[in-house]
């Protein structure tokens, strides 16, 4: 199993939402940040993957617009590069956990959609959806996607296992591995049924952090990378657990049969979108990369380098026929994928959710 990690294809740790920050710290500012708008030049500030050579030089060829790059690990470094000044970018590709933290800090402009043409081919739920829309503006464009899979080995774990309780069945003790991530206090909240998941209360946090306490005899590993999971998975050490799409593909690419289970309390979902950095709207190449990206064939070559989902409905028509199958698999374009996904979203409190998974990690099991 290839390794992967937020500075390759399929990285995951820096997805994390953005730290705690005073608004009037952050709208201060910006009030110093301007986007670089140089004519015919485009400045990305984005996650790896997200402006490779196979789509950015078809892209440069057709416009005549430079597109020039700045790589970032954590939707905190986000928010910190275009807090800083300096031209930091023109576009920037933020999670949904992280789009309205920078609508209320004024770091980004509204999207006119009628100059996206290609959006009209979305799927539905990546159509103004919640996270991009404030006061009946759009803000961004969808991007990459994901779910975060529960997984299992079905020799072990029943194929039709439709509750995220049998990570804490004793039975799989030691044989369980999950996210060393904030996603994890997440998954716990949706076992013990709240609602609230990126609200929680200081009680109900503290029935999380009992819950994953709870869970420790069974964890063989906090995983970091999904190439670590794969591995886990592979080698047999453990039984299951969550990760993403990725994991699923390489493992069944490799010839393994892996279950894809649909717990009845929910996944977690994530969303990157485009956003236009404040000033930048000008920028005469902002919009025909916005409008490319969004089309099938750019977002068919960005899965082939990161294996995201995309929202385009036409992309897995532009896919080869092995990696069309694979896409197919996941569920990518079939709306049941859709139904009780708990899509990410700012935590307020975000210090408090990381104080208790620290103290999760901390506990003797």
């Amino acid at each position: 199993m290839k390794s992967t990690s937020r500075t390759s294809s399929f990285a995951m740790p820096g997805r994390c939402g953005v730290g705690a920050m005073l608004g009037a710290a952050l709208a201060l500012a910006m009030a110093f940040a301007q986007p670089a708008t140089a004519a015919g030049n485009l400045t990305l500030l984005v996650w790896e993957g997200y402006a490779d050579d196979s789509f950015v030089k078809p892209f440069e060829a057709e416009t005549n617009c430079k597109v020039n790059t700045v790589y970032v690990g954590s939707n905190d470094e986000i928010v910190s590069k275009l807090m800083s000044g300096g031209g930091a970018a023109d576009l920037t590709a933020p999670s949904n956990d992280t789009n309205m933290r920078l609508v209320a800090a004024g770091a980004v402009s509204p999207v006119d959609m009628s100059k996206v043409p290609n959006a009209a081919d979305f799927l539905p739920q990546f159509k103004n959806p919640s996270w991009l829309v404030k006061d009946g503006k759009v803000y961004g464009v969808p991007y990459g996607w994901g779910v975060v899979r529960i997984i299992a080995d079905p020799k072990a774990v029943p194929a039709d296992t439709d509750t995220l309780g049998f990570l804490w069945n004793p039975k799989y003790k030691g044989k369980i591995s999950v996210w060393d991530d904030i996603e994890t206090v997440y998954m716990a909240a949706r076992a013990l049924g709240f609602k609230n998941t990126y609200d929680l209360s200081d009680a109900q946090l503290e029935k999380v952090k009992a819950k994953l306490i709870e869970m420790k005899p069974n964890i063989r590993k906090y995983w970091f990378t999904t190439g670590e999971m794969g591995n886990l998975m592979s080698s047999g050490e453990v039984v299951g657990g969550n990760s993403w799409e990725s994991t699923l593909v390489e493992l069944r690419n490799a010839g393994r049969e892996v279950a894809d289970l649909k717990p009845k309390e929910g996944r977690g979902g994530w969303a990157d979108s485009w956003m236009i950095v404040k000033g930048a709207e000008s920028n005469p190449c902002v919009y025909p990369w916005l409008n490319y990206v969004s089309s099938p064939k750019a977002q068919a070559l960005a899965h082939k380098v990161t294996g995201f989902g995309y929202p385009n409905a036409k992309m897995p028509t532009e896919l080869d026929d092995k990696t069309k199958a694979a896409y197919d698999a996941l569920g990518m374009v079939d709306p049941q994928t859709f139904t009780n996904v708990d899509w990410w979203q700012p935590v307020k409190r975000r210090g408090k959710y990381l104080e208790i998974w620290n103290q999760v990690k901390a506990a003797a099991q």
